[in-house]
C-alpha cells in the first residue's frame, strides 16, 4: 500500500500542477469565443490539432524510450543522446515547414490565416525540445519544479494574450488620447482582425520562455552522444511513435475531418461550438494526464524492484472511481459550467458526455497499456493504435455527414472503446494482471443509473411537479442531483475504501 500513497502523492502533485495549468489555459476559451468570431475559433481549434499530432510525432516516443533506457544505462547517457537527436529533427521539420508553405497554396483553405501554419510549426519545434527536459524531471522525481514551470508557461501565455487581445484593442480605441508616434506603433504591430494569430503568437513566446528556463536542466545533466544506444533507442521507440501518432489522430482527427467534410465556413463554425464544448472534456483530460505523468515512471520503476503486478488491478479500479466521479460531477452540473459559454456555443453540449467518456476510457486504455512496455512487446501498441485509428476515420466519415459534431464525439467512444478491449484481450495473454472486471463493470453500470436518473428522470419529474422552469425547480434539480452523487460515494466507500483503506 505504501507503493499506491506513493503513486497518490505524485499524482497530486502532478495533478495540482496541471490542474492549475490546465484550468487557466481552459479559463482563456470563454475570453476567445467572445473576442473572435466562429471562423477565427474554427480556425484556431484546428491549428491547435495539428500541433498536438505534430508534437507527438517530432518527440516520436522518446518520453517513455527515455525512463525504459535509463533503468539499465546512465540516464545522462540516455537524456543527451535522446535531446541531440530531437533537436536535430526539429531543425529538419522547420526547415520542410517553411518550404511547404512557401510552395504550397494554403490560402484555399486559411486564406489570409495561411502563416498561422509556420508560428504552429514553431511552437511545435520547441515544445518537443522541452518535453525530454520535462521527461527527465519526473524520472528524477523534480515533480514540484515540473508543475511550477508548467504553470509559468500558462502566466506567459495569460499575460500576451491579454496583452494583444484586450490591452493592444483598448490603446487603438483610445489613440485619439495617445501621442502620435505610440498610435503608429501599436498600428504597426497590431490588427483586430487577426486575433488567432496573437493567440498562437502568445503561445510562441510562452514556450520560449519555458524553454529558456530550461536550459539550466540541460546544461546540468549533459553527457555523451552515444550512436550505438541512439540506434537501440530508434528500434524501441518506433512502435511507440506509431502509438503516440494514432493517439494524437484519435484526439484531434475530427476537428480536421470536420470542416471538410461539412464545407465551406459552416464547417469551421461547427468545429469552433465542437471545440468549445470539447474544451469543457479537459477537465476529464486533467485527472488522466495527471495520473499518467506520475504513473508511467512509477511502473518502470516498480517493474525493476519488484515482478509483483497485483499492485496494477488496483490502480486501475481507483482510476475508473475517480473517473467516474468527475463524469457524474461534470454532467450533473454542466448548467454552472454552462456560465462561461456564450448562448450561441451552448448549443452543442450535448458531446460533453461522450467527450468526457472518450477521455476517460483513453486513460483507462493508457493504464492498461504497461503490459507491452514493461515486456518490450511495443509493437502490440502499434497495432492497437492503428486499429484505433482505422476506427477513428471510418466512424467520423460515416458519421460527420449524418451527426455533424455529434458524430465526432461518439467516434471518440468507439474509438477508444476498441482499443481498450484489445489491451485486454492481448495483454491476458502476454503480461496476465489480475483486475477486478466484475467490480468494475458494476461501477459502470451503478454510474450509468445515476447518470439517467440525474439527467433525464429526475428533471423531468421535478418539471412536472412543478409545471415551469422555477427557481424552486432548479433548487430541487440540483439537490436531486448532489443526493446521487452522495450515493455513489456512499456505495465505494462501502465495498471499497471501508473495507480496504488505500489513503
Amino acid at each position: 500500500m505504501s507503493k499506491l500513497k506513493s503513486l497518490a502523492g505524485e499524482t497530486i502533485i502532478y495533478g495540482g500542477g496541471t490542474i492549475l495549468v490546465r484550468l487557466l489555459n481552459w479559463l482563456m476559451m470563454p475570453y476567445y469565443i467572445r473576442t473572435m468570431d466562429q471562423l477565427q475559433y474554427g480556425y484556431l481549434t484546428e491549428v491547435y490539432s495539428y500541433i498536438a499530432i505534430f508534437l507527438v510525432i517530432l518527440t516520436y516516443g522518446f518520453e517513455t524510450t527515455f525512463f525504459r533506457f535509463s533503468k539499465e544505462d546512465n540516464y545522462k547517457r540516455v537524456f543527451t543522446t535522446g535531446l541531440y537527436s530531437i533537436v536535430g529533427t526539429s531543425i529538419l521539420f522547420l526547415f520542410i515547414l517553411f518550404i511547404a508553405i512557401k510552395n504550397l497554396n494554403f490560402s484555399n483553405t486559411y486564406g489570409a490565416y495561411e502563416n498561422l501554419l509556420l508560428i504552429a510549426g514553431l511552437i511545435v519545434a520547441i515544445d518537443a525540445i522541452s518535453a525530454l527536459i520535462f521527461a527527465k524531471m519526473r524520472y528524477k522525481g523534480q515533480s514540484i519544479r515540473f508543475s511550477l514551470i508548467k504553470l509559468l508557461n500558462v502566466f506567459i501565455l495569460i499575460f500576451f494574450n491579454v496583452f494583444f487581445l484586450f490591452i493592444c484593442p483598448l490603446l487603438k480605441d483610445l489613440d485619439f488620447l495617445l501621442d502620435s508616434n505610440y498610435s503608429r506603433f501599436i498600428n504597426w504591430f497590431y490588427n483586430s482582425d487577426y486575433e488567432a494569430y496573437y493567440v498562437l503568437i502568445s503561445n510562441l513566446f510562452a514556450s520560449l520562455g519555458v524553454l529558456v528556463l530550461l536550459l539550466k536542466d540541460f546544461v546540468k545533466d549533459i553527457g555523451i552522444f552515444d550512436l550505438v544506444l541512439l540506434k537501440k533507442m530508434y528500434k524501441y521507440s518506433y512502435p511507440i511513435l506509431i502509438v503516440g501518432i494514432t493517439g494524437m489522430v484519435n484526439q484531434s482527427i475530427d476537428k480536421i475531418l470536420l470542416p471538410r467534410l461539412i464545407g465551406g465556413e459552416e464547417g469551421y463554425n461547427m468545429v469552433a461550438l465542437y471545440g468549445a464544448n470539447f474544451k469543457i472534456g479537459v477537465l476529464m483530460a486533467m485527472f488522466t494526464q495527471s495520473f499518467r505523468l506520475a504513473f508511467e515512471p512509477f511502473f518502470f520503476k516498480h517493474n525493476q524492484e519488484s515482478k509483483d503486478n497485483t499492485i496494477y488491478g488496483l490502480i486501475l479500479t481507483y482510476f475508473i472511481l475517480f473517473g467516474l466521479l468527475i463524469f457524474l460531477g461534470v454532467t450533473f452540473f454542466i448548467d454552472v459550467i454552462n456560465i462561461i459559454l456564450v448562448p450561441a456555443y451552448k448549443d452543442a453540449n450535448g458531446v460533453i458526455p461522450l467527450v468526457l467518456l472518450a477521455q476517460l476510457l483513453s486513460g483507462i486504455y493508457f493504464t492498461l497499456s504497461i503490459w507491452y512496455k514493461v515486456t518490450d512487446k511495443t509493437i502490440y501498441g502499434a497495432y492497437m493504435g492503428i486499429v484505433g485509428t482505422l476506427v477513428t476515420l471510418i466512424s467520423n466519415i460515416l458519421l460527420i455527414p449524418v451527426l455533424g459534431y455529434y458524430g465526432c464525439a461518439l467516434s471518440g467512444v468507439l474509438c477508444f472503446l476498441s482499443m481498450v478491449l484489445f489491451s485486454v484481450y492481448w495483454g491476458h495473454k502476454k503480461y496476465p494482471i489480475s483486475y477486478n472486471w466484475s467490480k468494475i463493470l458494476g461501477y459502470f453500470i451503478l454510474a450509468s443509473i445515476l447518470y439517467g436518473l440525474g439527467v433525464f428522470l429526475w428533471p423531468k419529474f421535478v418539471l412536472y411537479v412543478y409545471l415551469e422552469d422555477t427557481v424552486l425547480s432548479n433548487i430541487s434539480i440540483l439537490m436531486g442531483r448532489i443526493c446521487l452523487l452522495v450515493v455513489f460515494l456512499a456505495v465505494v466507500y462501502k465495498v471499497d475504501i471501508k473495507r480496504k483503506i488505500v489513503f
